[in-house]
């Protein structure tokens, strides 16, 4: 995971926080059980869901990710082919208070084409749940640090066969992992994939300083404002192999 910042100062996200003002979905509303009485947290995020101002605040919470998923890095694929899902940090079901909250809220992402026919053509459930990851896997539980978090980059690591580590003096990171299925074979191979960008066409390692120019250019945005899928997973790589980098 890698820390996102977000902006409460943008004209999407101020004419958002008017519009849950005034239809009562704001914490401040919610809080009391007598607004929107009865209603469930999936329930009243149908109403967020149908705000005239939510797609530009997804927008924004694109460009503030850099095109990539909150949690795994896979690339979103958005807008001309949605491959998203709106994450609660704080899960909705249980925190009905922050269904529209703005700093509770991130972009995660969807199954990819390849995933899909993975899952249908597996044999049991138990086989296609290894192909969920993120907030897909995640459902209604709750994680210790997320990327709203600035030791989220300090928590999570990834070698250079793709595999994700914790920081043993983050022992809640380890439940973290388990629930949002990151050390599954489908990610670690696809982190892999990614890592491999590390070695020429002969299979040698890129010299020191070929390494220090990917590196840094995997910590700025492409042209596009996006990063490069799993770029955090490549650059903590990179740090394995020579940590003076």
């Amino acid at each position: 995971m890698r820390y996102i910042e977000k902006n409460y100062h943008t004209e999407a996200v101020q004419q958002y926080n008017e519009e849950l003002v005034m239809l009562q979905l704001n914490k401040n509303s919610l809080i009391d059980s007598d607004t929107h009485p009865g209603r469930s947290g999936a329930q009243l995020y149908e109403m967020v869901r149908n705000m005239q101002t939510f797609s530009a605040l997804k927008k924004q919470m694109y460009f503030e990710q850099g095109g990539v998923c909150c949690y795994c890095g896979m690339k979103l694929e958005y807008p001309f082919d949605p491959q998203y899902r709106v994450e609660h940090v704080k899960p909705k079901e249980s925190h009905r208070e922050l269904v529209g909250e703005y700093q509770n809220l991130l972009l995660s992402c969807k199954p990819t084409n390849e995933e899909q026919k993975l899952r249908k053509d597996s044999k049991s459930k138990a086989e296609r749940k290894k192909y969920m990851h993120c907030d897909e896997a995640k459902g209604s539980k709750e994680i210790s640090y997320s990327p709203l978090d600035h030791d989220c980059e300090k928590v999570f690591r990834y070698d250079i066969s793709g595999k994700i580590h914790y920081n043993k003096s983050y022992p809640d990171a380890k439940n973290d992992i388990e629930v949002l299925r990151l050390s599954g074979d489908y990610l670690t191979n696809r982190r892999k994939a990614a890592i491999d960008s590390l070695y020429d066409d002969d299979g040698g390692l890129l010299s020191i300083e070929e390494l220090i120019d990917f590196r840094n250019s995997l910590q700025e945005r492409k042209s596009d404002g996006k990063y490069a899928e799993f770029y955090f997973v490549i650059i903590d790589a990179i740090d394995q192999l020579f940590p003076t980098v």
